[in-house]
């Protein structure tokens, strides 16, 4: 921690430091009670050492490889997630892709059914045509002026 040093007399290394509630790091010789020598503020005088709380801790840590540490599990956490995601992303893509194949077969089915309907309709107006045609034919014979005989 190149760093690390008092606050007040810039010392970097050989003593105990202790860190304030006004964020002053300071060396034995400093100060270990009282208001901060430096900014004045009545505070508190927590020790750095290996006893302190791991959220106390953290401040003096190699920031790179706390980052890098938070970094290797946020990448855990978005490839969980991703992969999630994707598998839900493929269970709609597999429906869809069956939906999909249903509607073309329905098409299909509609398209065949449309030519039969076609098919009927036209044999339909054929036997009506052959049923009109004699009926046609009589009704035209009767009706057909004949020259009177005189």
């Amino acid at each position: 921690m190149d760093w690390f040093h008092c606050s007040r007399c810039f010392r970097q290394d050989g003593t105990q430091f202790a860190i304030t509630n006004c964020s002053h790091i300071l060396c034995e010789g400093c100060g270990s009670t009282g208001p901060c020598p430096v900014c004045g503020t009545a505070c508190r005088y927590l020790p750095v050492s290996e006893q302190m709380r791991p959220q106390d801790k953290v401040f003096f840590k190699n920031p790179v490889a706390t980052a890098l540490k938070h970094l290797a599990h946020i990448t855990q956490v978005w490839r969980f997630q991703t992969a999630q995601a994707q598998i839900l992303l493929d269970l709609h893509q597999d429906k869809a892709r069956r939906a999909q194949a249903e509607m073309e077969k329905a098409r299909e089915e509609l398209r065949e059914r449309t030519r039969e309907l076609e098919s009927l309709r036209r044999e339909n107006e054929e036997l009506r045509r052959m049923q009109l045609s004699p009926a046609w034919l009589w009704s035209s014979r009767s009706s057909t002026p004949r020259p009177s005989p005189t």
